[in-house]
């Protein structure tokens, strides 16, 4: 099982370009989620500059996340990296549909639920 610390080295090591902060404590939720939505930045910066498809490794290591991750660990994704890219396309003008064309099966299925969600709530 991949566990809470093990998240961000692994997106790391999947998307080369991303700078980790150096102190974080990956047990701390509240730290986890901050570092996983500098990830999402760092992935919607990368889609609006037309460089994501470059990177796609880190769209294995987000699947395996939802494969092989402790339930903290989805939780963590789905709120801290997908909610935050999805809050973050609306200001780049990019589609959901953009960001679900690169993912795979199982975060996909998370993907479409944060997008559901934002639809209902309001969103875009």
């Amino acid at each position: 099982m991949i566990t809470k610390q093990n998240v961000i080295p692994l997106l790391k090591e999947a998307c080369p370009s991303f700078e980790p902060s150096e102190e974080v404590d990956l047990n701390d939720k509240e730290e986890l989620q901050h570092e996983l939505s500098r990830v999402a930045g760092h992935l919607i910066s990368l889609e609006y500059n037309g460089q994501l498809q470059r990177e796609p490794d880190v769209f294995e290591a987000i699947e395996q996340l939802y494969i092989e991750g402790e339930a903290d660990v989805k939780e963590a994704v789905t709120t801290g990296l997908f909610q935050a890219m999805h809050e973050m396309i609306i200001d780049q003008q990019i589609s959901p549909e953009e960001i679900g064309m690169l993912l795979k099966p199982h975060s996909l299925k998370w993907w479409k639920t944060i997008d559901h969600f934002s639809e209902n709530s309001g969103g875009q």
